[in-house]
């Protein structure tokens, strides 16, 4: 079966690479053939990213934009849906709270649907989805 206490280490791992500023983390994590999808409650599909570079460019694009917030992503209530020894999916709940100028909201909440699969040996994300509840 799946090795769930390393993906679940990447998955928290990736909201604090994004909170600190280690983009480079993801790098490491997305398959080069890798995939992110999002939706926005009342919005639908807003993005179907494919390919590592196009995947880093939003990210790298997003945190831009976010000037000086802080953001906190607090990843919860993680289970697995699906597993073998090369594969897994997992679903949690995201969290996410702003800090800007001193003032702590809380941003949006959604579902991650993240699918991961085992090349040369390292758990590599290859699909994650994110459906929002509100825009971030």
């Amino acid at each position: 079966m799946a090795d769930k206490q390393a993906v679940t280490e990447i998955l928290g791992k990736l909201g604090w690479a994004y909170d600190e500023n280690h983009l480079d983390y993801f790098e490491e994590v997305f398959a080069e053939n890798g995939r992110f999808s999002m939706s926005i409650a009342g919005q639908g599909q807003v993005g179907d990213f494919n390919g590592l570079a196009t995947i880093m460019g939003l990210y790298r694009g997003a945190k831009e934009a976010q000037g000086n917030q802080q953001r906190r992503h607090v990843v919860s209530n993680l289970f697995f849906t699906a597993e073998t020894d090369t594969a897994v999916t997992a679903n949690s709940y995201l969290t996410l709270f702003v800090n800007e100028g001193g003032v702590m909201k809380l941003t949006s909440t959604g579902l991650y649907t993240d699918r991961f699969e085992k090349i040369a040996g390292v758990w590599r994300l290859v699909h994650r989805d994110l459906k929002l509840d509100a825009p971030y």
